[in-house]
């Protein structure tokens, strides 16, 4: 065969080829095509500001507005109870004890939420209407004193103009616990003591209903500002910011005007300084703020810090330090019993206490150190004694 044949017989050969797919393979049609896998749409991935809306959202419902509810029903039974009190023309100090338990819960509900200083609790000087504490001058004393001066019965609404010293829990308490000549059960001018007690009292369930009201997307829907981070605030991020420095002034206060500042250097402490003096109320109050912060880490048990810290953020272990640190504040201060001012004075009690200290010192450190730097969040804190 010539040379001329073999390159024509040879370009015959590889056009067969291409034509049928190439050498190999199916001997008839061309080769199949392999098939592609679906692509499954993702899903969006989280943003912190995501995180933070849901904190928001959480925090809001689970704990805020709950917390504000229950103070205007605990206001009901005040009402109720002193109402009920004075109704008696000779009442007991059974009697009595009914009207101090039902402050007591009041007191606790409020504790819940005395952290917070955002959105209708701060209009109107409503917080310091509700508890005006720490008492540097005595303006409770000096306050009360003047409303059971006034000549014309005492009203709600005459109350809700007076100094806040005269309006909230601590003159009810100055009212409900003083003995002698100023007891509810024997002062010459009970009569009028009773007026301040219903009236101070009703003027708490309007507070409470206001600020309850004000929180609620049927009212004031203040609980929208703060879910979407608009009107008193710029943004998710400006919320969370703003909550987590009402946290940090209460971790503060606890720390250094509830426990520190009572305990002092040496036995027996300061007790007239305490937050509660004559009711015995220094301690549960303490115990509640300390429920109350790992309530507003954990959002209530719904989107907390700790589901952003460990899921979104991987920082498994500042949310158990965290944790750890809320829960062993929670159990020192539980191991506590009795008054407040004998404990100030028992050794025993007064290194439980130095212990409660120094757990709520790690709280704030971990909250200004580690957990500010995961979330990237600015706070306006000042610490009170820099320690």
């Amino acid at each position: 065969m010539t040379v001329k044949m073999k390159v024509l017989n040879g370009l015959l050969v590889t056009a067969l080829l291409t034509a049928c797919g190439g050498g190999g393979g199916s001997s008839g049609g061309t080769s199949p095509t392999t098939p592609t896998t679906p692509t499954t749409p993702t899903t969006p991935t989280a943003t912190i500001d995501s995180e933070f809306a849901a904190w928001l959202t959480d925090v809001s419902t689970n704990v805020i507005v709950p917390g504000y509810l229950a103070m205007q029903q605990q206001a009901t039974e005040l009402v109720d109870a002193s109402q009920t009190f004075c109704a008696l023309t000779s009442p007991a100090s059974t009697d009595l004890l009914s009207v101090k338990t039902a402050w007591a819960e009041f007191n606790q509900s409020w504790q819940t939420v005395q952290w917070v200083k955002v959105g209708p609790i701060i209009e109107n000087s409503r917080l310091f209407r509700v508890q005006l504490w720490p008492d540097n001058n005595g303006a409770v004393a000096r306050n009360l004193g003047n409303l059971l001066l006034e000549p014309d019965a005492l009203t709600a609404e005459l109350v809700a103009g007076q100094p806040v010293g005269a309006q909230g829990i601590p003159a009810l308490e100055l009212l409900l616990y003083s003995t002698g000549e100023q007891s509810l059960l024997t002062a010459g001018d009970k009569v009028k003591r009773c007026q301040a007690l219903t009236a101070i009292s009703e003027n708490l369930f309007n507070i409470s209903s206001e600020v309850y009201q004000g929180w609620l997307s049927t009212g004031g829907n203040y609980i929208e500002q703060v879910s979407s981070g608009t009107g008193d605030f710029t943004g998710h991020q400006d919320a969370v910011e703003e909550l987590v420095t009402n946290w940090l002034e209460q971790i503060e206060k606890v720390k250094d005007e509830k426990v520190l500042k009572p305990l002092a250097i040496s036995a027996p402490g300061i007790p007239e300084i305490s937050e509660y003096v004559l009711s015995e109320q220094a301690l549960p109050s303490i115990q509640a703020n300390l429920l109350s912060f790992k309530a507003l880490f954990n959002a209530g048990n719904g989107h907390g810090f700790d589901n952003i810290l460990t899921e979104h953020l991987e920082q498994q272990a500042i949310a158990t330090n965290m944790l750890a640190a809320l829960d062993d504040a929670i159990a020192t201060a539980n191991s506590l019993e009795g008054d407040f001012a004998d404990l100030l004075n028992e050794q025993q009690a007064r290194e439980t206490l130095t212990a409660l200290v120094q757990d709520v010192r790690e709280l704030r450190d971990l909250v200004t150190t580690e957990f500010v730097q995961a979330t990237d969040i600015n706070i306006g804190f000042n610490s009170n004694d820099g320690d």
